[in-house]
């Protein structure tokens, strides 16, 4: 399971650094969206560790809104936002965007009664839910999801390696795929170790592969009535099997951002684009959703309001019959996935459930688009693309042009972080790399700043 990183990773070096380490140690500071937060920590350890400078991001970093608040009223030497800055909350002085890393926004829910069945869930379902149409866990809405896609169950309650995880989602019928994380403390013991699916009846090795990277996926042929054991360098880390549930007669609780989000905005974008169109892109899930505020306060508390990703994923994994949205890494911890938090597959634009993972994070940003400011625009009409995970969020650093000490060091983090930390690591901290023209954009931004 993934969790914080605050220790330094041995891979990084200074002589790995984009450009040359300030000759005096400066210390410099972010606050804002809370959907890097796990990235954020352990990127600021390495580069802390490599270079003698110090780079804090507050925890909890408040949420989009105020790391644009921040940065304008030059409290921060950068902002954290998952959404564009309005005119409002743009800064006086000469500013940029550089987005740094991608990430899933996971569907997180506990429902103790599926005694760790995976859901699957539609656009058209999702809507209904986070809508406040679909109230109980058995509805026809998303029974019909389950039924169109083979439900999985893990029955292994706590991995044997802890650090590794592995999420299952069917590619065709008969086919299955395991994506087998590990966190960046760990990979350095496994790096190279094999991950293999196992017939537990039989004992037989069906499949594997080599952990090289923080993330391996393994296909392979799914029968009903077996049970397949993943195993990491030799330890079990789940049991999975094509199960059938009966789901209860109990409500559903959403739970969602009362703060500023760029999480929130990312999410209901998806809403907007991709299952119906009265949903409004927002910081405020509250006005994003159709009927806005008034609507909300209508469901009472089968609406809980909460501050920040950490906030939310901790009422979903302590309360059974909850749900809500949240970067991926903050429900794959061990210790809310201890408690029964689980993610759910999400069917995408060529019709395919597909698991949060980081490649089907990939697979779906490589479509995207960035225009001369920086700025990520999403495709979401991806309609052959099978691999793409539909839900996702690019965070952008916000950054000063004027030259200065400490806008040379935030040019010097953001830099490293896309040329050599991000590559090594975002996929064992189960965020996505950014690459290809994205990547080259963001670091032509990154140069900008300190630049003037």
């Amino acid at each position: 399971m993934r969790k914080k990183l605050f220790s330094a990773i041995s891979i990084v070096v200074a002589a790995s650094l984009a450009v040359g380490s300030a000759a005096l140690a400066e210390s410099i500071s972010g606050s804002g969206a809370t959907f890097p937060q796990q990235f954020q920590a352990s990127a600021s350890a390495a580069f802390n560790a490599a270079t003698g400078h110090t780079v804090s991001y507050a925890n909890p970093g408040g949420g989009s809104s105020k790391g644009k608040a921040d940065f304008k009223a030059n409290l921060t030497d950068f902002g954290g936002t998952d959404s564009a800055v309005t005119s409002a909350q743009a800064a006086a002085f000469d500013w940029v965007y550089v987005p740094y890393v991608g990430g899933a926004i996971a569907i997180a829910y506990r429902l103790d009664e599926l005694g760790g069945a995976t859901l699957s869930l539609s656009p058209a379902t999702i809507n209904g839910i986070f809508g406040g149409t679909i109230t109980k866990w058995n509805d026809a809405s998303i029974v019909n999801d389950l039924k169109s896609n083979p439900l999985w169950t893990n029955s292994k309650k706590k991995t044997e390696l802890k650090g590794a995880s592995a999420l299952i989602a069917n590619t065709s019928p008969g086919s299955a795929t395991v994506t087998v994380s590990a966190i960046p403390s760990l990979l350095k013991s496994v790096k190279g170790k094999k991950v293999e699916i196992i017939d537990s009846k039989t004992k037989k090795v069906l499949k594997s592969a080599v952990l090289n990277k923080g993330e391996v996926a393994v296909a392979f042929a799914a029968k009903e009535g077996v049970n397949y054991s993943v195993k990491l360098n030799g330890k079990e880390i789940a049991v999975f099997a094509e199960s059938t549930v009966t789901m209860p007669d109990k409500d559903i609780t959403v739970v969602y951002r009362s703060d500023g989000s760029g999480t929130s905005n990312n999410f209901c974008l998806f809403m907007r684009s991709a299952a119906n169109s009265d949903w409004v892109q927002n910081d405020a899930f509250t006005s994003c959703i159709p009927g806005g505020s008034s609507k909300v306060a209508s469901f009472g508390s089968r609406f809980q309001g909460q501050s920040g990703s950490a906030n939310v994923s901790n009422y979903i994994a302590d309360n059974s019959g909850s749900i809500g949205y949240a970067e991926v890494s903050f429900v794959s911890d061990a210790t809310r996935a201890a408690k029964g938090m689980k993610a759910a597959n999400v069917r995408n634009a060529a019709g395919k459930y597909v698991a949060p993972t980081s490649s089907a994070t990939s697979s779906f940003l490589d479509a995207s688009t960035i225009d001369a400011t920086g700025f990520v625009t999403f495709n979401y009409n991806q309609t052959t693309n099978t691999t793409a995970y539909p839900i996702v969020a690019v965070t952008y650093a916000l950054g000063k042009t004027a030259k200065s000490a400490k806008n040379a060091v935030v040019s010097e983090y953001l830099q490293w972080i896309l040329n050599t930390y991000s590559p090594a690591n975002a996929e064992a901290l189960a965020y996505a790399p950014l690459t290809g023209s994205l990547k080259d954009k963001a670091l032509a931004q990154a140069k900008l700043i300190n630049s003037k």
